[in-house]
């Protein structure tokens, strides 16, 4: 790969390599913020930037600010013109973010030989900054191993915007400034009775 550098630049002649600036641009970035509290109950900051310059954007280590604060490095894959790029940014402490198990039932009677558990998670969001922000909130229910165990989301305010195959619940949340939002899901998990199920809360 190529590139032309503008105007005229001295290198020593030392045998060690030597940074040149090719260009200067700015690409206006996309931000939102990402949130996954049943593994860490943290928001982080997240911008996805195209790529509109001529140039392809060698991968290698990026220095990261947030105006004129460093808040540290993070890898940056190639990127031809026009491609997306995606990057972290860090912990937002002004999102805040709290995962409480609220339930957890046992039904005392036996049908048809099986065991029933019921748990019910809250999850509370609250937006401290002085703008919107854009969240996605990511969860997780227990998936089933075992052909006998059968697990189900029965309730769920508001509905995750997508579940997969694999019970991962994901919430698209738009966030005023100051505004508090609450989440809240209910699973059950069916066993016959007398297997172990490991795994639960």
């Amino acid at each position: 790969m190529t590139y032309t550098i503008p105007g005229l630049v001295n290198i020593p002649p030392d045998g060690a390599a030597h940074k040149v600036t090719i260009a200067h641009f700015q690409l206006p970035p996309q931000l939102d913020y990402v949130s996954a509290p049943r593994l860490m109950e943290a928001v982080y900051r997240r911008a996805k930037i195209k790529n509109d310059s001529p140039y392809t954007l060698l991968g290698g280590e990026a220095s990261l600010f947030i105006g004129d604060e460093f808040i540290g490095t993070s890898p940056l894959e190639m990127t031809a013109p026009q491609g997306e790029v995606e990057l972290s940014l860090g912990v937002e402490d002004r999102i805040k973010v709290e995962r409480e198990l609220k339930r957890r039932d046992t039904d005392k009677r036996l049908i048809g030989g099986r065991r029933h558990l019921v748990y019910g998670y809250e999850i509370r969001v609250e937006n401290l900054l002085l703008v919107k922000a854009d969240l996605k909130l990511h969860d997780q229910i227990p998936v089933a191993r075992h052909e006998e165990i059968k697990v189900k989301l029965e309730a769920c305010e508001p509905k995750p915007s997508e579940q997969t195959e694999l019970n991962l619940l994901k919430w698209e949340l738009s966030l005023e400034p100051k505004e508090k939002r609450t989440v809240r899901f209910d699973f059950s998990v069916d066993s016959p009775q007398g297997m172990e199920v490991v795994g639960l809360p």
